[in-house]
């Protein structure tokens, strides 16, 4: 079988190419090496292209990896039009996204993006995406093959015994990163962001801020961009200054993966900012700003916050206390074995090892089938929310155990006596 990975981004230029050149071969921001280099990781026995133009005539399966293709301002009828005259008999595509301000604003598809998504669900066994809310948006067109598998940049590893763990730091602060997309709606949170990597981070890791380009941008538009995004804490030489000396950029995975091994937090609005540093065994918090990042975060039980909320006034060390991720820990393996299956499913040979998630978790199922069922059935605004909280407390509480019944049984055991506490044994 030939299958064929297109691949949107270049091999960064020689290292004398200006931060331009190399931030262009990236697509304009360097977060699509991560995910792009995930997929040619996992992918075994295929070929790589640079443009559908020059696939072979006997190409039987392309591999398409679109971040947030999904969205309002988005044609892709040429794409789609360029596909029918290729004819390739399956096209897989790999964590689609759609990309609103909130689940709440409608993603009203182009009649060119319907077309190609259309295209999708007929040629392949299943489109992967990203979260329930793309999930949602397809099916609002009546595509409905659709699997919610992440971002295939969290599989970077191909472990799927993968997992992060905090050390205890002793209160003191954490070697901390922080990074951001720079969203005028949310000026003053970033603004808060901001002050807060000046304050408490070694470094502000950028992705496509081309005002970070010091040498290249023009001063009026470095100035207005330190001047808008201040929340006052400090002037905007002050900002402009410490951005100069602590900007990092990174135009390949090797460099951008050792530079975050030797740090020990990350705090920040991109999503593949904290996916680097994760995928190099250091704990991250996810400031959530849009729907891509906020359902990526749900769908894969990574810790977040909302960006919206981010006031900037806690430590980074009192942020670290508070990030778990026991959580994300306890659900991986079964993220991960969805997503082996969703390459399988689509006939793609793989890299990731095997094993499945043993069938026996009959009580987890029937909590979270009881959780859903109690979110379907009303919308959450409509309900108060410690009502909501008491419902789900009681979907999720832990049944009396065999050993209580039988105590109690006995006349051995009286809730008022241990209230919900388990005796000893």
């Amino acid at each position: 079988m030939s299958t064929y990975f297109l691949r949107t981004v270049h091999a960064a230029p020689a290292t004398g190419a200006s931060g331009r050149e190399r931030l262009e071969a990236s697509v304009r921001n360097t977060g699509n090496f991560f995910f792009e280099q995930a997929v040619a990781r996992q992918l075994d026995d295929h070929r790589e292209c640079h443009a559908l133009e020059a696939l072979p005539p006997d190409a039987e399966t392309l591999v398409l990896s679109m971040s947030n293709f999904i969205s309002p301002s988005t044609d892709l009828g040429w794409l789609a039009d360029l596909l029918e005259r290729l004819a390739v008999p399956r096209v897989v595509m790999i964590g689609a996204g759609a990309q609103a301000e909130s689940y709440a604003h409608p993603v009203e598809l182009s009649e060119g993006t319907r077309r190609f998504v259309s295209l999708l669900s007929h040629r392949s066994d299943s489109i992967g995406v990203r979260g329930h809310f793309t999930a949602e948006v397809l099916a609002r067109v009546g595509v409905r093959n659709v699997e919610v598998i992440g971002c295939p940049s969290l599989f970077y590893a191909c472990e799927r015994g993968f997992r992060i763990d905090k050390p205890d730091l002793g209160g003191r602060r954490p070697r901390t990163v922080a990074h951001c997309t720079p969203y005028g709606n949310y000026r003053d949170a970033v603004g808060h962001l901001l002050s807060f990597a000046v304050r408490e981070c070694e470094a502000y890791i950028a992705q496509s801020e081309t005002q970070l380009l010091f040498d290249e941008e023009s001063a009026a538009a470095r100035a207005y961009f330190f001047h808008y995004y201040n929340n006052g804490d400090r002037s905007d030489a002050e900002l402009e200054g410490w951005m100069r000396g602590h900007a990092r950029w990174f135009f390949d995975m090797d460099s951008w993966l050792d530079y975050m091994a030797g740090m020990e937090f990350s705090v920040g609005a991109r999503f593949h900012g904290s996916m680097a540093a994760l995928q190099a065994g250091v704990p991250a918090l996810n400031l959530a700003c849009d729907s891509r990042t906020r359902e990526l975060c749900e769908y894969l039980n990574l810790p977040y916050a909302l960006l919206q909320d981010f006031d900037g006034r806690a430590s980074a060390a009192e942020l670290y206390e508070s990030t778990d991720f026991s959580v994300f820990n306890a659900g991986f393996a079964r993220k991960y074995d969805r997503y082996r299956g969703f390459l399988e499913r689509n006939g793609l040979r793989h890299r990731l090892g095997d094993g499945a998630v043993a069938d026996t978790d009959v009580v987890g199922r029937v909590r979270a089938a009881s959780a859903a069922e109690l979110l379907r059935s009303a919308a959450p605004e409509a309900v108060d929310r410690r009502v909501w909280q008491r419902e789900l407390a009681l979907r999720l509480a832990d049944d009396r155990s065999e050993r209580v019944m039988k105590l109690a049984e006995s006349g051995r055991f009286d809730l008022r006596d241990g209230a919900d506490a388990e005796p000893a044994a």
